[in-house]
């Protein structure tokens, strides 16, 4: 199984998917002879972006919320919401090229037609069919090359003033690796077992706190090697389960309280957890069984989990860098 992320350089990856993933969207398509009224939707230092910006920019973007979206107010707040993201981008685009050109910055017509084509080997198809398929979407051939180049500025610009900062260390590796794993876990059906103590009606503190105990030794014995099963069936006051040693139907994450669920998602096969409070009663839980892991192992993974953390660190990176610019800049966001 994959992690879930390219190798690719990363202004590419966003050139090659811009028609088919970028999350933006426009207003409704506009009808022949229908008439735009300009207004200002954003003012970054002196210079204004126009609404007529904004719908050319998300022009190409929206069919893709017409044809997953239901009519009616779901649609219009989808629509608002990504109309407020495609906003927040072209602020940052002006600043991210303030600074490119108080650098000298650029991004020449070779290396947009270089990085064409090297998107479309990426893609197996020839450099016209790959122009071809973002006019069906909507972007047109000039457009397309616009997004590249915006795309490419941007990699230049954090190479010149994030990359050389970032360091990835075997911890950060270790703990995104462990972030995988985890949302992994959250698909894969499992088998679970638990021993129920009943906190008796009326008993107040002293019966929760009675029962607590009563459920803290058996999970201490269960975890020093006890039959799990034999502790269900002389403890458990859960008649449903009692005869099966406690044993739960498999099921997958999400369908048990949510108290239960995170513990048993942070355990390992054979693992018995300490007495969890869950409404009227204390749970011993144990995982019984998981569904196998389609990961592959942490050090086979290594190279991947560093383009994967590294891309992560320079997206917090870039993040804080267009922050600071926008403290130093004057910016009013209008729509």
């Amino acid at each position: 199984m994959s992690l879930g992320f390219s190798q690719q350089h990363r202004a590419l990856a966003l050139a090659a998917s811009v028609f088919s993933s970028v999350a933006l969207v426009s207003l409704a398509p506009r009808s022949a002879g229908a008439t735009i009224v300009e207004r200002v939707v954003a003012v970054v230092g002196d210079r204004a972006i126009l609404l007529s910006e904004l719908l050319e920019r998300a022009r190409p973007f929206q069919m893709q919320v017409y044809g997953s979206v239901p009519e009616g107010a779901s649609r219009n707040a989808a629509l608002s919401q990504l109309y407020k993201q495609l906003v927040e981008r072209l602020v940052d685009e002006e600043l991210q090229g303030r600074e490119a050109a108080k650098s000298n910055i650029t991004v020449s017509a070779e290396e947009i037609q270089s990085a064409l084509d090297r998107v479309a080997k990426q893609n197996d198809v020839s450099v016209e069919q790959l122009l071809e398929e973002a006019q069906k979407n909507g972007l047109g051939a000039g457009e397309y090359r616009a997004e590249i180049r915006r795309q490419l500025l941007d990699a230049k610009m954090l190479n010149l003033r994030i990359q050389g900062r970032m360091r990835i260390g075997e911890d950060d590796m270790r703990a995104a690796y462990k972030r995988i794993a985890q949302d992994e876990r959250k698909k894969l059906e499992f088998r679970a077992a638990w021993i129920r103590f009943l906190i008796p009606p009326g008993s107040g503190s002293v019966g929760a706190a009675s029962q607590h105990d009563g459920a803290t030794q058996v999970s201490a014995r269960a975890r020093a090697g006890a039959d799990f099963a034999e502790l269900a069936r002389t403890y458990s006051s859960d008649p449903a389960t009692r005869e099966q040693g406690g044993l739960l139907a498999p099921m997958r994450p999400g369908e048990l309280p949510p108290e239960v669920d995170s513990v048993l998602l942070a355990m390992e096969p054979g693992d018995v957890s300490q007495p969890v409070r869950v409404g009227d009663a204390w749970l011993v839980l144990k995982l019984v069984e998981r569904g196998p892991s389609q990961l592959p192992e942490y050090e086979k993974a290594r190279p991947q989990l560093q383009t994967r953390v590294y891309a992560e660190k320079m997206d917090a990176a870039r993040r804080q860098w267009l922050d600071s610019l926008r403290k130093r800049t004057h910016v009013d966001i209008r729509l």
